[in-house]
């Protein structure tokens, strides 16, 4: 008889998918940390499980973002954060030497309002 404790993979896909930590799943599980790692190290069809409901999670809010950022009534926030992101987009500090202590903030706004153009979304509407 085995003392290998019964992980229901269905489960442990479903806690792994709504972005529980892996402490969070264990105890979820009613298991120790320690389990799943040594599950993950261990047992391929755990590894896979665990690693499959995760990206099935950030793939649901990461489609979840882009419809916020590009839906009807986009989300400004969701659109920059999106850009950053995906983009590479930052904001830009720079320091003027010849003005010791004055920092300007470039937004680069040109360049973002290309790029929602470029994205199908109309600036005006943002």
């Amino acid at each position: 008889m085995s003392d290998k404790i019964e992980i229901d993979l269905e489960q442990l896909f479903d806690l792994a998918k709504i972005g529980l930590t892996e402490e969070q799943i264990a105890g979820s599980l009613g298991v120790s940390v320690s389990t799943i790692q040594r599950r993950k190290r261990d047992d391929d069809a755990f590894a896979q499980t665990l690693k499959q409901g995760k990206l099935a999670g950030i793939a649901t809010v990461t489609n979840s973002l882009f419809e916020q950022a590009t839906g009807d009534k986009p989300s400004t926030s969701a659109t920059i954060f999106f850009l950053k992101n995906r983009a590479g987009w930052a904001d830009k500090h720079e320091v003027d030497a010849m003005h010791s202590g004055v920092v300007g903030l470039d937004l680069q706004v040109e360049s973002a309002i290309q790029a929602l153009r470029e994205a199908g979304i109309d600036p005006a509407s943002l």
